[in-house]
Protein backbone atom coordinates (compact mmCIF):
# COMPACT_ATOMS: atom_id res chain seq x y z
CA UNK A 1 0.00 0.00 0.00
CA UNK A 2 2.77 2.08 0.68
CA UNK A 3 3.27 2.23 -3.23
CA UNK A 4 -0.20 3.11 -3.79
CA UNK A 5 0.46 6.07 -1.55
CA UNK A 6 3.61 7.08 -3.31
CA UNK A 7 1.53 6.98 -6.39
CA UNK A 8 -1.00 8.85 -5.71
CA UNK A 9 1.35 11.65 -4.04
CA UNK A 10 3.42 11.81 -7.28
CA UNK A 11 -0.04 12.37 -9.01
CA UNK A 12 -1.92 14.59 -6.61
CA UNK A 13 -2.83 17.43 -8.29
CA UNK A 14 -3.82 15.64 -11.12
CA UNK A 15 -6.35 13.27 -9.24
CA UNK A 16 -8.19 16.20 -7.14
CA UNK A 17 -8.51 17.98 -10.63
CA UNK A 18 -10.31 14.92 -11.87
CA UNK A 19 -12.76 14.20 -8.91
CA UNK A 20 -13.45 17.94 -7.84
CA UNK A 21 -14.03 18.68 -11.82
CA UNK A 22 -16.45 15.71 -11.79
CA UNK A 23 -18.25 16.62 -8.72
CA UNK A 24 -18.69 20.09 -10.01
CA UNK A 25 -19.49 19.33 -13.12
CA UNK A 26 -22.06 17.36 -12.23
CA UNK A 27 -23.50 19.05 -9.32
CA UNK A 28 -26.97 19.49 -8.88
CA UNK A 29 -29.25 22.54 -6.04
CA UNK A 30 -31.51 19.34 -5.22
CA UNK A 31 -28.96 16.55 -3.61
CA UNK A 32 -32.01 13.40 -3.36
CA UNK A 33 -30.70 9.94 -3.09
CA UNK A 34 -31.28 9.27 -6.69
CA UNK A 35 -29.24 12.04 -7.73
CA UNK A 36 -26.77 11.34 -5.18
CA UNK A 37 -26.23 7.46 -6.44
CA UNK A 38 -25.37 8.83 -9.91
CA UNK A 39 -21.81 9.31 -8.36
CA UNK A 40 -21.40 5.42 -7.64
CA UNK A 41 -21.75 5.00 -11.68
CA UNK A 42 -19.51 8.26 -12.58
CA UNK A 43 -17.21 7.07 -9.76
CA UNK A 44 -16.09 3.41 -9.90
CA UNK A 45 -14.02 4.10 -6.74
CA UNK A 46 -16.62 5.98 -4.73
CA UNK A 47 -17.19 3.99 -1.79
CA UNK A 48 -19.21 5.84 0.25
CA UNK A 49 -21.16 9.43 0.51
CA UNK A 50 -23.33 11.29 2.60
CA UNK A 51 -25.20 15.15 3.04
CA UNK A 52 -24.58 17.30 6.08
CA UNK A 53 -26.34 20.43 6.78
CA UNK A 54 -24.21 24.05 7.20
CA UNK A 55 -23.88 23.03 10.77
CA UNK A 56 -21.76 19.53 10.10
CA UNK A 57 -25.27 17.57 10.90
CA UNK A 58 -26.12 14.62 8.64
CA UNK A 59 -29.41 14.24 8.37
CA UNK A 60 -30.16 12.20 5.21
CA UNK A 61 -28.96 8.31 4.98
CA UNK A 62 -25.57 7.46 4.23
CA UNK A 63 -25.09 5.93 0.87
CA UNK A 64 -22.89 2.81 0.05
CA UNK A 65 -22.72 1.35 -3.85
CA UNK A 66 -25.60 -1.15 -2.89
CA UNK A 67 -26.90 -0.24 -0.35
CA UNK A 68 -27.93 2.63 2.30
CA UNK A 69 -26.96 2.91 5.87
CA UNK A 70 -29.90 2.73 7.92
CA UNK A 71 -28.44 4.41 11.01
CA UNK A 72 -30.89 6.38 13.19
CA UNK A 73 -30.56 10.13 11.97
CA UNK A 74 -29.70 12.73 12.84
CA UNK A 75 -25.96 12.44 13.14
CA UNK A 76 -23.20 14.86 14.82
CA UNK A 77 -20.34 14.49 11.58
CA UNK A 78 -18.15 17.72 13.66
CA UNK A 79 -15.62 15.73 13.71
CA UNK A 80 -15.27 14.93 10.93
CA UNK A 81 -15.40 18.77 9.62
CA UNK A 82 -13.03 19.51 12.84
CA UNK A 83 -9.51 21.37 12.10
CA UNK A 84 -10.33 20.94 8.73
CA UNK A 85 -9.72 23.88 5.95
CA UNK A 86 -12.12 24.32 4.21
CA UNK A 87 -11.06 26.04 1.36
CA UNK A 88 -13.16 27.43 -0.54
CA UNK A 89 -15.52 24.91 0.65
CA UNK A 90 -13.25 21.97 -0.65
CA UNK A 91 -11.46 19.69 1.36
CA UNK A 92 -9.64 16.92 0.04
CA UNK A 93 -7.76 14.58 3.52
CA UNK A 94 -4.59 12.78 2.59
CA UNK A 95 -4.92 8.80 2.29
CA UNK A 96 -6.35 7.01 5.89
CA UNK A 97 -7.31 3.50 6.68
CA UNK A 98 -11.33 3.74 6.73
CA UNK A 99 -12.38 2.34 10.32
CA UNK A 100 -15.46 0.97 8.45
CA UNK A 101 -14.16 -0.84 5.89
CA UNK A 102 -10.91 -1.49 7.03
CA UNK A 103 -9.21 -0.32 3.36
CA UNK A 104 -7.46 3.06 2.50
CA UNK A 105 -9.25 5.86 1.37
CA UNK A 106 -9.28 9.71 0.38
CA UNK A 107 -12.15 11.40 2.21
CA UNK A 108 -13.55 14.66 -0.40
CA UNK A 109 -15.32 17.27 1.04
CA UNK A 110 -17.90 19.78 -1.18
CA UNK A 111 -19.85 22.65 -0.37
CA UNK A 112 -22.86 22.61 -2.59
CA UNK A 113 -25.33 25.28 -2.13
CA UNK A 114 -24.83 25.70 1.54
CA UNK A 115 -24.75 21.82 1.98
CA UNK A 116 -21.60 19.84 2.34
CA UNK A 117 -21.46 16.67 0.27
CA UNK A 118 -18.58 13.90 1.78
CA UNK A 119 -16.83 11.80 -0.37
CA UNK A 120 -14.81 8.20 0.50
CA UNK A 121 -12.81 6.94 -2.44
CA UNK A 122 -10.89 3.77 -1.91
CA UNK A 123 -7.15 4.54 -3.38
CA UNK A 124 -6.03 1.13 -5.20
CA UNK A 125 -9.48 1.53 -7.33
CA UNK A 126 -9.05 5.51 -7.80
CA UNK A 127 -5.69 4.95 -9.06
CA UNK A 128 -6.60 2.19 -11.32
CA UNK A 129 -9.46 4.13 -12.38
CA UNK A 130 -6.94 6.79 -12.93
CA UNK A 131 -4.73 3.96 -15.29
CA UNK A 132 -2.05 4.79 -12.85
CA UNK A 133 -1.88 1.04 -11.87
CA UNK A 134 -3.34 -1.53 -13.27
CA UNK A 135 -4.96 -4.43 -11.12
CA UNK A 136 -3.39 -3.18 -8.11
CA UNK A 137 -5.48 -4.82 -5.57
CA UNK A 138 -5.51 -7.85 -6.64
CA UNK A 139 -1.20 -7.41 -7.13
CA UNK A 140 -1.25 -6.34 -3.61
CA UNK A 141 -2.77 -9.49 -2.42
CA UNK A 142 -1.38 -12.12 -4.38
CA UNK A 143 2.12 -10.61 -3.20
CA UNK A 144 1.31 -10.60 0.27
CA UNK A 145 -0.03 -14.18 -0.03
CA UNK A 146 3.10 -15.51 -1.92
CA UNK A 147 5.45 -13.76 0.70
CA UNK A 148 3.18 -14.98 3.76
CA UNK A 149 3.26 -18.74 2.23
CA UNK A 150 7.28 -18.43 1.53
CA UNK A 151 7.67 -16.70 5.12
CA UNK A 152 5.42 -18.62 7.19
CA UNK A 153 7.04 -22.21 5.20
CA UNK A 154 10.65 -20.97 5.71
CA UNK A 155 9.62 -20.87 9.68
CA UNK A 156 8.29 -24.58 9.10
CA UNK A 157 11.95 -25.47 7.80
CA UNK A 158 13.71 -24.14 10.35
CA UNK A 159 11.49 -25.35 12.59
CA UNK A 160 12.49 -28.72 11.67
CA UNK A 161 16.25 -27.86 11.33
CA UNK A 162 16.04 -27.41 15.09
CA UNK A 163 13.74 -30.29 15.67
CA UNK A 164 16.40 -32.44 13.75
CA UNK A 165 19.23 -30.64 15.89
CA UNK A 166 17.50 -31.87 18.91
CA UNK A 167 17.11 -34.89 18.39
CA UNK A 168 20.70 -35.53 16.90
CA UNK A 169 22.02 -34.96 19.89
CA UNK A 170 19.72 -36.54 22.32
CA UNK A 171 20.13 -40.03 20.16
CA UNK A 172 23.99 -39.51 20.99
CA UNK A 173 23.00 -38.92 24.46
CA UNK A 174 20.34 -41.58 25.00
CA UNK A 175 21.98 -44.25 22.51
CA UNK A 176 25.06 -43.49 21.78
CA UNK A 177 24.58 -44.07 18.07
CA UNK A 178 27.53 -41.46 16.97
CA UNK A 179 30.22 -39.94 18.68
CA UNK A 180 30.00 -36.94 20.54
CA UNK A 181 32.15 -34.73 17.66
CA UNK A 182 29.99 -36.23 15.09
CA UNK A 183 26.40 -35.33 17.48
CA UNK A 184 27.66 -31.53 17.81
CA UNK A 185 28.63 -31.56 14.50
CA UNK A 186 25.42 -32.46 13.05
CA UNK A 187 23.52 -30.16 15.50
CA UNK A 188 25.50 -27.33 15.07
CA UNK A 189 25.40 -27.03 11.33
CA UNK A 190 21.43 -28.03 11.47
CA UNK A 191 20.88 -25.05 14.23
CA UNK A 192 22.47 -22.60 12.62
CA UNK A 193 21.08 -23.37 8.59
CA UNK A 194 17.72 -23.00 10.87
CA UNK A 195 19.04 -20.12 12.26
CA UNK A 196 19.73 -18.35 9.10
CA UNK A 197 16.13 -19.51 7.18
CA UNK A 198 14.46 -18.54 10.15
CA UNK A 199 16.00 -15.10 10.04
CA UNK A 200 15.08 -15.13 6.39
CA UNK A 201 11.17 -15.95 6.98
CA UNK A 202 11.01 -12.83 9.28
CA UNK A 203 12.48 -10.59 7.50
CA UNK A 204 10.08 -11.52 4.45
CA UNK A 205 7.08 -11.81 6.90
CA UNK A 206 7.83 -8.41 8.91
CA UNK A 207 8.47 -6.29 5.77
CA UNK A 208 5.99 -7.78 3.16
CA UNK A 209 3.05 -8.97 4.98
CA UNK A 210 2.89 -7.74 8.52
CA UNK A 211 4.24 -3.94 8.89
CA UNK A 212 5.33 -3.83 5.07
CA UNK A 213 7.66 -1.82 5.73
CA UNK A 214 8.86 0.09 2.79
CA UNK A 215 9.31 3.73 3.31
CA UNK A 216 12.85 2.88 2.83
CA UNK A 217 14.18 2.84 -0.87
CA UNK A 218 16.38 0.58 -0.01
CA UNK A 219 14.32 -1.88 1.67
CA UNK A 220 14.75 -4.68 -0.57
CA UNK A 221 18.80 -4.77 0.18
CA UNK A 222 18.25 -4.56 3.98
CA UNK A 223 16.60 -7.98 3.85
CA UNK A 224 19.48 -8.90 1.85
CA UNK A 225 22.19 -7.79 3.71
CA UNK A 226 20.23 -9.33 7.06
CA UNK A 227 20.39 -12.45 5.32
CA UNK A 228 24.05 -12.53 4.27
CA UNK A 229 24.56 -11.84 8.04
CA UNK A 230 23.28 -14.55 9.15
CA UNK A 231 25.04 -17.22 6.66
CA UNK A 232 28.04 -15.16 7.44
CA UNK A 233 27.72 -16.21 10.77
CA UNK A 234 26.38 -19.48 10.43
CA UNK A 235 29.24 -20.36 8.15
CA UNK A 236 31.58 -18.96 10.90
CA UNK A 237 30.26 -21.36 13.26
CA UNK A 238 30.42 -24.14 10.91
CA UNK A 239 34.17 -23.33 10.34
CA UNK A 240 35.02 -23.00 14.33
CA UNK A 241 33.33 -26.32 14.67
CA UNK A 242 35.71 -28.17 11.34
CA UNK A 243 38.77 -26.89 12.92
CA UNK A 244 37.85 -28.65 16.25
CA UNK A 245 36.63 -31.62 14.85
CA UNK A 246 40.05 -32.11 12.57
CA UNK A 247 42.16 -31.28 15.66
CA UNK A 248 40.52 -33.81 17.59
CA UNK A 249 40.43 -36.50 14.90
CA UNK A 250 43.97 -35.57 14.02
CA UNK A 251 43.25 -36.10 10.36
CA UNK A 252 45.63 -32.49 9.95
CA UNK A 253 44.89 -33.55 5.42
CA UNK A 254 41.39 -31.96 6.13
CA UNK A 255 42.54 -28.59 7.18
CA UNK A 256 42.91 -27.31 3.54
CA UNK A 257 38.96 -27.30 3.84
CA UNK A 258 38.96 -25.65 6.70
CA UNK A 259 40.66 -22.88 4.88
CA UNK A 260 38.04 -22.98 1.87
CA UNK A 261 35.88 -22.24 4.11
CA UNK A 262 37.46 -19.29 5.46
CA UNK A 263 38.38 -17.60 2.66
CA UNK A 264 34.98 -18.10 1.43
CA UNK A 265 33.63 -16.50 4.41
CA UNK A 266 36.09 -13.93 4.08
CA UNK A 267 35.05 -13.26 0.38
CA UNK A 268 31.56 -13.09 1.63
CA UNK A 269 32.17 -10.19 4.29
CA UNK A 270 34.06 -8.24 1.87
CA UNK A 271 31.51 -8.52 -0.64
CA UNK A 272 28.83 -7.70 2.06
CA UNK A 273 31.13 -4.23 2.84
CA UNK A 274 31.39 -3.22 -0.77
CA UNK A 275 27.57 -3.62 -1.48
CA UNK A 276 26.08 -2.32 2.17
CA UNK A 277 28.36 0.62 1.10
CA UNK A 278 27.10 1.61 -2.53
CA UNK A 279 23.33 0.36 -1.60
CA UNK A 280 23.46 2.97 1.23
CA UNK A 281 24.96 5.65 -0.59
Amino acid sequence: MVQMISIYKEHKKDIEKFLLDNIIYNASTILTDDFLNNFFNIFKSLQTLYVTDENYQQTRAKLFRNKKDTTSLPIDRIDVFKEKNLNNGTHISSPYISISTGSTVITVIKNINGNYLVMNFELTKLLEEMDYVTHGLLFSRINKLMYATIGYGLYLLSAILILYSILTFGSYILYNTTTLIEAIFKSIVSLTLGLAIFDLGKNLLEHEVIFRDEIKKNNSSEIFIKFLISIIIALSIEALIFVFKVILSKEYSDIIYTLYLIIGVSILIASLSLFSKYTRG
